[in-house]
């Protein structure tokens, strides 16, 4: 990958900016129907699961007790926040489905404005990302339920485009607008944070990407420093509230332990995705009773010093079963990559009442193939088609939440945030495929990391593949 500033891309920005481009109006318009239409005929379908848990937090939160664990988790309090502040002022929090529409329009435009950068050269590119988007099953439903997955997805895309933009700048002479940029992303990484907790072990690649190609700059490395010091200083006042009132160390939110429970224990990994998860409650009790009990580490009301404790037995049953851990690193991640998502599962459940069934198989057809075009393609374009600091940051983002799941547990909800990654490269290949047999044949390297890739990638996308279809069981 090339590692010298690209200010190719700064005159097309500025030229022709997002608002002139009818292709992207259609996108936005088309990703507001299918979003604002499911959202009116199911208004008020009722919570499943974790969307329960964050209602229950909402209204503690809405009731002023702050901050609260539920059943021994402590989970980070950006969501939650958003959906007490709606329960504190409406009385219904369930309002922020309707927020979360125009959210994920704006998701549209930053992916839109990602790919621009990443190929400034073609500007279809950027069109079909923010087409793959705008249509994508698994966005559509979450962009109308209660899991964060939208939001902090915009905000990590927010992110991102304002880190290269603001390298771009200073690289381009542009110090104040890049010093500003700059601010603007610690912020905004300290805000995904207190989204999300595995965010934090995020932001070194995002200062690393930084210093990319720029190792002897002053500059580079300031810049680096202030992203740094902002991203603290953001999460630095929640750290000390929620330390002080759980009585232990919390930087965004405790939950490793359970995380561990779930994935290293004497029964097999635990998931709730539909085909290969514990989705009963008589089966995950079952499931239960094969490993170690999570009352051993006390009572749930006590959050902190259980997850805590579930966190030492973790790495306890890590170091006493080395070669079951190992083997379940690829089943992890293959929960992690299940082309189906929580919507299959909605789905199966009847949860979407009124529609016919034909229909439900087509809508989780066509989400299982979008999602697994996006994983291959993306990849595929990643490696054949990435270039300079953005690839780099990328990849490494991507690695390193394989690398996590791998560690601890899988759910393909996971995943979520991160397919709008791949979309941009996904969208390199279907815009310009012959590019990609260029690049391919100009540097050879590239079809080496791209078959490798492959070799690794398919066997663990195509896992879980047939449990969407209740008459399968996964391979």
């Amino acid at each position: 990958m090339s590692t010298s500033p690209d200010r190719s891309e700064a005159p097309l920005l500025e030229r022709r900016p997002w608002q002139t481009d009818r292709v992207l109006k259609w996108a936005l318009q088309v990703a507001f129907v299918v979003r604002a239409v499911p959202l009116v005929l199911w208004a008020f379908d009722g919570c499943v699961r974790d969307e329960c848990t964050y209602l229950k937090l909402a209204r503690r939160f809405a009731e002023g007790d702050g901050m609260t664990g539920s059943a021994g988790w402590i989970w980070a309090p950006g969501y939650p926040a958003l959906l007490g502040i709606l329960q504190a002022a409406l009385n219904w929090a369930q309002g922020l489905k309707a927020v979360q529409i125009p959210v994920s329009l704006l998701a549209c435009v930053l992916i839109y404005q990602l790919a621009r950068l990443a190929f400034p050269e073609k500007r279809r590119v950027a069109q079909v990302a923010a087409w793959l988007y705008a249509i994508s099953p698994h966005m559509i439903f979450f962009s109308i339920r209660l899991w964060s997955e939208v939001i902090y997805g915009t905000i990590l895309l927010g992110g991102l485009l304002l880190l290269l933009l603001s390298r771009r700048d200073l690289d381009a002479g542009s110090e104040r607008e890049g010093w500003k940029k700059t601010l603007l992303t610690g912020f905004l990484g300290g805000i995904c944070v207190l989204f999300r907790g595995v965010a934090t072990y995020m932001l070194p690649i995002w200062m690393f990407s930084v210093l990319w190609g720029r190792w002897g700059k002053k500059q580079a490395w300031a810049q680096a420093g202030v992203i740094a010091v902002v991203a603290a200083t953001t999460v630095t006042p929640y750290s000390l509230y929620a330390s002080h009132k759980f009585e232990g160390r919390i930087v965004s939110d405790r939950t490793m332990g359970q995380m561990m429970w779930l994935g290293n224990n004497d029964f097999e990994p635990i998931t709730f995705d539909y085909g290969n998860g514990q989705l009963a409650r008589q089966a995950f009790r079952r499931t239960k009773l094969k490993g170690r009990k999570a009352s051993e580490c006390g009572s749930k009301k006590n959050a902190y010093t259980r997850d805590k404790c579930q966190t030492e037995l973790g790495f306890q049953w890590i170091q006493d079963n080395p070669e079951a851990f190992a083997r379940r690193m690829p089943m992890r991640v293959a929960q992690l990559l299940n082309p189906h998502s929580l919507l299959t599962r909605h789905l199966r459940w009847g949860r979407f009442e009124g529609l016919p069934q034909w229909f439900d198989e087509l809508i989780i057809l066509f989400g299982c193939l979008h999602s697994l075009g996006t994983m291959v393609l993306g990849a595929v374009g990643l490696a054949g088609r990435g270039r300079r600091s953005q690839a780099v940051l990328f990849s490494l983002i991507l690695v390193y939440h394989c690398a996590a799941i791998a560690a601890l547990a899988g759910l393909s909800r996971y995943r979520v945030p991160l397919e709008p990654l791949l979309m941009i490269y996904a969208a390199a290949i279907l815009a310009d495929p012959k590019a990609l047999v260029a690049a391919v044949g100009a540097e050879k390297w590239r079809g080496v990391v791209i078959a490798g890739g492959l070799c690794i990638l398919m066997p663990l996308v195509l896992w879980y593949l047939p449990a969407g279809w209740p008459w399968w069981r996964s391979w």
